[in-house]
């Protein structure tokens, strides 16, 4: 069985992923922000008898993550996979974004993912084995009007672990990046509607139904769990793993998109040109009832 830290894991995604992976066996850290206020995770882990452990780790604290990973190595001797999945969701139209919002989007998904990385690879690369699975998102795939920020810091993830797979598999680790769709998490529950009329408002319309549609077929959190399992059991590591009909439908239709398509097909004014071009590529009709 592998040492397994796990980030994010406070609800949601990271939560589920701890407590599968623990299931299956393995020595699991699940890490938080605040562990004094994880008390559904602390709950669930001692309701099944499981060994999971809580650690303490913010992206944005570089002494966290240094003491989160010291003390996985003094308590194991060892750390065989890291599950990248925090995150923050934030952000709406470039105009619209203020810039201290931006640089908080990309301190936690990025550059808090590169410290964590910056910490986590000499130990894989001195053992010359192990798995980094990065929760990742379809908006790394998919930049929809709108959801600017948060898709760019998503992007910018999908190019950093292109460049970290090839660099961990000269010292046989593999690299994998999870690709959810819509996943029904408490995320949902946290976001706040705003009173004033969009400034884009057909964007904001086709991002809104993207989302309805999305959610009357969503994955769940142990759908990424299982991915997670996945990427760690498979015989041929996968770099990519889309999770969810919507990520899955959606990457197809981009891949199969030629030359501009894609972006044309999104910059399209006319609602029903939009829907028919997205309905072809796509395969499946997200805009019309």
């Amino acid at each position: 069985m592998s040492v397994i830290l796990v980030t994010g894991c406070s609800t949601g995604i990271g939560q589920e992923t701890a407590l599968h992976l623990s299931r299956q066996g393995h020595e699991v850290y699940a890490s938080v922000r605040n562990p004094d206020t994880a008390d559904e995770l602390r709950s669930k882990i001692a309701g099944e008898g499981l060994s999971a452990k809580i650690l303490r780790l913010d992206l944005v604290d570089q002494a966290s993550i240094d003491d989160a990973v010291a003390t996985i190595v003094k308590d194991s001797g060892r750390l065989d996979v890291l599950v990248a999945n925090a995150g923050i969701g934030a952000g709406s139209s470039v105009e619209e974004t203020p810039l201290e919002v931006v640089r908080e989007i990309f301190e936690t998904n990025y550059f808090g993912n590169v410290a964590l990385f910056r910490a986590v690879t000499p130990l894989l690369r001195q053992q010359r084995s192990g798995n980094i699975v990065v929760v990742g998102s379809l908006a790394g795939r998919y930049a929809a009007g709108c959801h600017a920020h948060y898709s760019a810091s998503k992007w910018a993830m999908e190019g950093l672990c292109e460049s970290l797979a090839q660099e961990m598999a000269e010292f046989d680790v593999a690299v994998t990046i999870i690709e959810p769709g819509c996943v029904v998490t408490p995320m949902w529950t946290k976001v706040t509607p705003s009173e004033a009329p969009p400034l884009y408002p057909r964007n904001v319309a086709r991002l809104t139904r993207f989302f309805e549609f999305g959610l009357q077929r969503p994955a769940m959190p142990g759908d990424v769990a299982l991915a997670v399992q996945h990427a760690l059991e498979a015989e041929d590591t996968p770099f990519r793993l889309p999770v969810g009909k919507d990520a899955t439908e959606v990457t197809a239709g981009r891949d199969k998109a030629i030359g501009d398509e894609w972006v044309k097909m999104l910059c399209t004014s006319d609602d029903n040109a939009f829907a028919n071009h997205w309905q072809q590529l796509v395969g499946v009709d997200y805009y019309r009832d």
